[in-house]
C-alpha cells in the first residue's frame, strides 16, 4: 500500500521536480580542475609582458635573431604615463638638446622620441618646459639615454618618460647633434620608423607595429609591416 502511494505521488509533475531537486542537492560536487598558470594575453592592456608572450616565442636560453628586441633594464620611469608606445623619431646628441626641443615643437601624432644622449649624467636633456610642449603637441613619450630635470613636475604630466636618472644642470646649446639616424642604446639598435612599447616592465623595439587581436578575432597576432628600417 505504501509502495503504491509513493509511486502515485512520484508520477505527479510537481513532486517529480521536487525529487529531482533533492537528488541533485545530495550529489557530491564535481571537482574543479586546476586553473591555467599562464592566462592568455590581455588585449586591452597592451603590456610589454603580453606582447613578449606573443611576439617573442623563442626560449630565453636559445640563441636566435629575434624580430622583437628588449632593451636592457637601465631606465627609470619618470613621466606621468607609465605605459606608452608609438612610432620612433630619433635625436642623437651629447650634452646638448636643441634638437630635442625642435622635435617636440612638431606635431607628435602619437610618436615616441628616442634620444641617444651618449649615456651622459652630467646634465639634463629634458626639462618641464620641453616636456609640457611634447604632450601638448601629441607626443606619446620619450626614451632618453641620459638625464632629465624638473622630475617632480614631469611626473605629473600625461607623458611617458624613461631616462637614466635626474640631474639639475641644464644642457648646452652649441652642438645640435643629428636627427633621424640609427642609434644603439641599452643593447638594441633603433631606427627611425621603428615601434617601441614601454611600461614598468621594460621596453620592446620592433620593426613592425605589434597588435594583439581581440578574443573575437582569429587566434593570430596582428603584425603591421611598416617597411625596412
Amino acid at each position: 500500500m505504501i509502495a503504491q502511494l509513493a509511486a502515485s505521488v512520484a508520477q505527479k509533475p510537481v513532486y517529480r521536480c521536487l525529487l529531482r531537486a533533492y537528488s541533485s542537492s545530495t550529489r557530491p560536487a564535481a571537482s574543479v580542475g586546476p586553473m591555467t598558470a599562464t592566462p592568455p594575453p590581455d588585449t586591452a592592456r597592451g603590456a610589454t609582458a603580453d606582447l613578449a608572450d606573443v611576439f617573442i616565442p623563442e626560449p630565453v636560453d636559445q640563441v636566435s635573431q629575434r624580430k622583437v628586441q628588449i632593451m636592457d633594464p637601465i631606465f627609470q620611469d619618470l613621466g606621468g604615463k607609465l605605459r606608452f608606445s608609438g612610432q620612433v623619431s630619433i635625436v642623437k646628441c651629447f650634452e646638448n638638446n636643441p634638437l630635442v626641443r625642435k622635435a617636440f615643437e612638431q606635431p607628435g601624432n602619437g610618436r615616441v622620441l628616442v634620444v641617444d644622449g651618449g649615456g651622459s649624467k652630467r646634465c639634463a636633456l629634458l626639462g618641464d618646459n620641453i616636456a609640457e610642449m611634447a604632450y601638448k603637441n601629441g607626443w606619446s613619450g620619450a626614451i632618453i639615454y641620459g638625464c632629465i630635470r624638473d622630475s617632480e613636475d614631469i611626473a605629473k604630466m600625461p607623458l611617458g618618460v624613461k631616462a637614466l636618472g635626474t640631474y639639475p644642470l641644464k644642457s648646452s646649446k652649441r652642438d645640435p647633434g643629428l636627427s633621424d639616424v640609427p642609434v644603439t642604446i641599452a643593447g638594441v639598435t633603433v631606427c627611425p620608423g621603428d615601434w617601441v612599447y614601454a611600461d614598468k616592465d621594460g621596453i620592446l623595439v620592433s620593426k613592425k607595429e605589434l597588435k594583439l587581436l581581440t578574443p573575437m578575432d582569429p587566434l593570430v597576432p596582428h603584425v603591421k609591416d611598416c617597411g625596412p628600417c
